[in-house]
């Protein structure tokens, strides 16, 4: 990404207003120049949590991604773990039981196993969507130009890196890392590919060795301190942020992200987050970037 000052940085997810599409759109900019977009644009890009559950809609499905895209957001967040022959599949939880027609272990299946099983809805009803792997994920990015976030669970970091670079998807990922180590790994294995890193403070962004033009400072949970954000703001260092609890208490205040300048906001409910702050084609220039 473009430096926006001798610490430049980045971040990654959110929204701008406008009626939600019927369809989904042309694709979006390449990670980097996304975000660069959204800091030149002072907009806040939304990222669907779990890829974008809904009634019907399971999460980390590719029907989830799909709809997630057509409604706005420019990032689907999706968890990764490898299965007992060692696939890569989406999944959040460890076994089966809330989310598929199976149970138990979700390691201890082969990927022809998992392919046998329904996903469940929110709400535990049994749809048509199978377990996907991470490729055809990838594939649904490319379809609709959805930017993924990769978290990885029984996945590496740096493997969910080489996974995104072989497959020619370093452009269009954020791996979510919980260390330094970590993060410098990641970065290391393509020069297209971001990552999230818990930078909150000028201490920390100033020794940091990281290159801050491809990281996105995670701001945790609940609404950031206003001084903080605002520190990280002035230096050019974009920032991300999710409010689950309040969504979920149906007092979310997605506005209010948007006012303190964060420029990654993850949630539940992409529909009501896209009326409150614009989709991502709102703010942003789509088609194929230079």
């Amino acid at each position: 990404m473009k430096p926006v000052s001798a610490l430049g940085a980045l971040l990654l997810l959110s929204c701008a207003p406008g009626a939600v599409p019927d369809s989904a759109p042309a694709p979006l900019l390449p990670v980097e120049a996304l975000l660069d977009c959204a800091r030149e644009a002072d907009a806040t890009l939304l990222s669907a949590h779990r890829g974008g559950a809904g009634p019907g809609i399971p999460d980390n499905s590719l029907a989830a991604l799909r709809q997630s895209a057509a409604l706005g957001a420019a990032f689907a967040e999706i968890d990764l773990r490898r299965t007992a022959d060692g696939e890569i599949v989406l999944m959040h939880d460890d076994t089966l039981d809330r989310t598929t027609t199976g149970r138990g272990r979700l390691d201890r299946y082969a990927l022809a196993e998992l392919r046998d099983l329904r996903l469940r809805d929110p709400r535990g009803r049994e749809t048509g969507e199978t377990v996907p792997t991470l490729a055809e994920a990838f594939a649904v990015a490319n379809e609709t130009g959805l930017l993924l976030q990769l978290d990885p669970k029984t996945v590496s970091p740096l493997a969910a890196a080489r996974a995104a670079s072989d497959a020619g998807m370093g452009g269009q990922v954020v791996v979510i890392t919980n260390s330094e180590a970590d993060a410098a790994a990641v970065l290391a294995v393509d020069p297209d590919i971001a990552v999230s890193y818990a930078i909150r403070s000028e201490r920390h962004l100033l020794n940091t060795e990281l290159d801050l033009s491809r990281v996105v400072s995670w701001m945790g949970r609940g609404v950031p301190e206003a001084r903080i954000e605002a520190a990280l703001t002035g230096m050019g260092v974009e920032t991300a942020a999710h409010d689950f609890s309040a969504e979920a208490e149906g007092r979310a205040d997605y506005a209010l992200f948007d006012r303190l300048h964060v420029e990654v906001l993850a949630v539940d409910d992409v529909a009501a987050a896209v009326r409150a702050v614009g989709g991502a084609g709102d703010h942003c220039p789509t088609g194929p970037a230079d």
